[in-house]
């Protein structure tokens, strides 16, 4: 706790009855430690008597820095004492202070009055005296906390939280802080007391021990604790219980596993429960025993090589939602839980190097629809993927070479096996005049081979046995898409060659002002394919989703997968401008369209592609500094400018407040050959906006709605309330969740989070 006795003594000694006003000396004291020491004056009257150091006394020894007003060594009692405005400086960063220290000779033993301390994360720690034994410092009368105790004027501030204890003991061997006989303050009350209890120390970023509760009600669940336990095993892996009961639903049972290696790691989630009530309970295809399991664990290995498995089950396809269970921490972004739709578990050796990729994975699906049928889910087994670039010699250029395999095997229904192998090469070049010039060329060959491919999928199945039965999707919607040969087949083998050339020319034309910097590009891609319809024998699953804009608009092959193709010869234009203010303000937009030779089946109608002249695309983005933007894309339809599509996001962060607003339109145009019951058109139109306004510097208001504006309902809505300083986070969070299926009733919650820094 204080400087050592031996430096001490060896600086006073060398002195002998000197003084010294003011004097650096350097000393070797006992073990060979260099020993620096500074005061205004040392006085010894006596030769035996004893070393008086006053006036912005200092000493360094051992990594140790001391400061006081005074320090006395009394070398016939083996006493050093420090007195006045008493600082030591551990190595460690911790930071004592006292009015007076008193230590023994070999600094193991020693007392304290009035002592406080600066501990790691600035926590602080205080007593009307300590006694210091070797290893640890006994406390009466103290007081902890994580908190500023101090206004930024010097002024006395009643902190957050605290703890007040009759004794503490700072054990610095075991890294922990006892307290007995204490009392938990918020905001300068009492509102919990215990005999005893123990943190981690603050200087220790791994401890066993509880972690801050969550309280909070549900109309689903009731009200709910969850109160979770940290068990570090090691500095390597560490194990999270957090067990949560619900009073309409029971005890779920769930936790977390982490091991992390230089070269590998674990991460493990679990959970279970035995209902003992609930919405879903007597629904025939719900468990009796209901549980999840996320997971991930990965390992570099030689050459380039990283191995990586995902597994991700729950019990049933209702478990997420109605229980509000998602993945934590590192598997969050993992699995994607705002919209549960399906959950996704893989298998993946891959290598990536500078001029090639390789991809060997097993793929399994788990469908979170009511009325989805698992047996009819694809699993790849496996997919492997190889692509590799070439410089090409004299000619310049590059030359990408890629070849996939790919097995869907479904229990129920369609199987497919797939190769692919193709060669793409392209070259960029730019005139001295600023035109810009590009060429590519693709040769690509795929062999199909299907399987009970008249038994539909999960997706487009008949739903009855009657004959020309017609073939709908889960919702009773028609497909959107066909089986192979309509579903006449059994099994067979389709191939197909599909050559595609090109050229794309743009020019960026740049004009620059005192105040401004105006670029306007237009753009011209020209390809050319064989008009080849192989929609009959090749079934789309792997680019369903696909999406007309302008991000996808020079995309001279417009498909997400390989399953889709674009054929026929098509030429891709559009203009872009932008205009880029001193004040910080830019304005940027594109307009497009696609034009055709011939019309193609390759696309849904509803992308707005297909005919010899497409839908027009377009965006138009605002930016004000880093403070505000407004981004919109949209597409309108060519014959008569109808809005089918509008997809517009405004953010903003000016002064205390912040927010987001996104507003989606998505026109569907009527289908042909369609029964009177699945409807004809539809416009889905969603708002979602989110906002925050800070109160003040602590205090932060917020939320965000989502509204279907078709329907004229809120789907989801969430309101929160924070209290953030530097030692305590408080929320509360409402939460309303609109969304209801089979089983399944609207959720209201409300939930209580604190956080103490510091335990």
């Amino acid at each position: 706790m204080a400087v050592s006795r031996i430096a001490l003594a060896a600086a006073f000694l060398g002195l002998g009855t000197t003084a010294a006003r003011p004097q650096d000396i350097s000393v070797t004291a006992e073990g060979g430690e260099t020993v620096l020491f500074r005061a205004d004056a040392v006085v010894r009257e006596t030769a035996d008597g004893p070393i008086v150091a006053t006036g912005n006394v200092r000493a360094n020894y051992g990594g140790r820095y001391l400061t006081a007003d005074q320090v006395i060594y009394d070398p016939r009692t083996e006493i050093v004492t420090a007195s006045g405005n008493v600082a030591i400086y551990e190595e460690t960063g911790e930071v004592y202070f006292a009015d007076e220290v008193d230590l023994t000779e070999d600094l193991g033993t020693g007392v304290a009055t009035n002592f406080s301390a600066l501990l790691a994360g600035d926590s602080r720690l205080a007593g009307s005296s300590v006694s210091r034994q070797p290893g640890r410092n006994d406390l009466n009368n103290a007081v902890y906390t994580a908190c500023e105790v101090c206004t930024e004027e010097g002024n006395d501030r009643t902190p957050t939280w605290q703890i007040k204890a009759l004794r503490v003991t700072q054990d610095e061997e075991e890294k922990v802080i006892r307290f007995r006989n204490a009392f938990v303050e918020v905001l300068g009350v009492p509102i919990f007391y215990t005999p005893y209890f123990q943190i981690a120390d603050p200087s220790v970023e791994r401890q066993s021990g509880f972690l801050t509760p969550s309280i909070g009600t549900s109309s689903r669940r009731g009200f709910e604790a969850e109160v979770p336990y940290y068990w570090s095993i090691s500095d390597y892996q560490d194990v999270t219980f957090s067990p949560r009961l619900m009073t309409d639903l029971g005890v779920l049972a769930k936790g977390e596993y982490r091991l992390r290696t230089h070269d590998g790691g674990v991460v493990i989630q679990p959970g279970i429960i035995n209902p003992s009530g609930g919405d879903t309970t007597q629904l025939a295809d719900i468990p009796d025993t209901r549980w999840h399991f996320f997971g991930n664990a990965f390992k570099e290995l030689d050459d380039d090589w990283q191995a990586e498995l995902d597994v991700n089950f729950v019990s049933d396809d209702l478990y997420l939602r109605e229980y509000d269970i998602e993945p934590e921490g590192e598997l969050r972004d993992a699995v994607d839980i705002l919209q549960p739709d399906r959950l996704t578990s893989e298998l993946a050796l891959t290598r990536r190097r500078p001029d090639s990729f390789t991809d060997v994975s097993a793929i399994t699906f788990q469908s979170l629809r009511r009325r989805d049928d698992d047996s009819y889910s694809a699993d790849a087994l496996p997919r492997i993927t190889h692509q590799r670039s070439f410089g090409v010699p004299r000619i310049g250029g590059e030359l990408s070479v890629l070849g996939n395999f790919l097995y869907l095997n479904r229990q129920t229904g369609l199987d497919t096996a797939r190769g692919v192998l193709s060669a793409t090469y392209e070259k960029a070049y730019t005139t001295r005049s600023g035109h810009r010039l590009r060429g590519f060329a693709q040769l690509r060959g795929d062999v199909y081979r299907f399987e009970d491919a008249n038994l539909g999928i999960e997706s487009c199945r008949p739903r009855s046995d009657a004959e020309n039965a017609p073939l709908l999707d889960n919702r009773g919607r028609p497909c959107i898409g066909t089986l192979p040969r309509e579903g006449t087949d059994d099994g067979f083998t389709t191939t197909r060659v599909l050559p595609t050339v090109g050229a794309e020319w743009s020019m960026p034309l740049v004009k620059l002002t005192d105040s401004a910097t105006y670029i306007i590009e237009p753009r011209v891609q020209l390809a050319l394919s064989p008009d080849k319809d192989y929609s009959r024998d090749v079934f789309n699953e792997d680019s369903q989703f696909f999406q007309f804009d302008t991000v996808t608009l020079f995309d001279w092959s417009k498909s997400s997968g390989f399953d889709q193709w674009e054929d026929g010869q098509r030429l891709n234009v559009g203009i872009s401008g932008t205009a880029v203010y001193g004040n910080g303000v830019t304005l940027s937009g594109l307009l497009g369209q696609q034009f055709r030779v011939s019309e193609t089946t390759a696309f849904d109608r509803d992308t707005g592609l297909g005919d010899t002249q497409s839908d027009y695309v377009g965006n138009l983005d605002l930016r004000v500094g880093s403070r505000f933007s407004f981004d919109n894309r949209f597409r309108f339809d060519k014959d008569n400018f109808t809005l089918n599509r509008a997809e517009s996001n405004l953010r903003a962060n000016v002064g205390r407040l912040s927010g987001n607003l996104s507003y989606l339109r998505v026109e569907t145009q009527n289908l042909e050959n369609v029964s009177a019951t699945a409807g004809s058109g539809r416009r889905d139109e969603y708002l979602t906006t989110a906002l925050a306004y800070r109160l003040t510097d602590r205090w932060t208001i917020g939320g965000n709605w989502r509204e279907d504006l078709e329907n004229g309902a809120t789907t989801a809505q969430t309101l929160l309330l924070r209290y953030q300083d530097q030692c305590t986070i408080f929320t509360i969070n409402y939460r309303f969740d609109n969304t209801t299926v089979a089983g399944l009733d609207q959720n209201r919650s409300l939930t209580f989070n604190i956080d103490f820094t510091g335990f």
